[in-house]
């Protein structure tokens, strides 16, 4: 009974990605609104934006530093 539901949720998984992640995450956004609250969990994914922004930044070759700075309008900040 548990190989047939991990193959067909490898299958599902394989046949249809942006469903069953985009199913996980609404499913994940609401259990976090229920535990957190509305505007905790928005802090929560404002964050987690954040920390994705500068990993992929991080994950990039060169300076890390350069990185960021270089993702940073000239307008904004002073350390151009």
């Amino acid at each position: 009974m548990k190989e047939s539901a991990a193959l067909f949720l490898q299958r599902l998984w394989q046949e249809h990605p942006g469903k069953c992640a985009g199913g996980l995450a609404g499913v994940l956004l609401g259990i976090c609104i229920l535990v957190f609250g509305f505007w905790n969990m928005l802090f929560i994914l404002f964050l987690g934006t954040v920390g994705l922004f500068v990993g992929m930044n991080v994950d990039r070759e060169g300076d890390t530093w350069q990185n960021i700075k270089d993702c940073i309008p000239k307008d904004i900040h002073r350390l151009r």
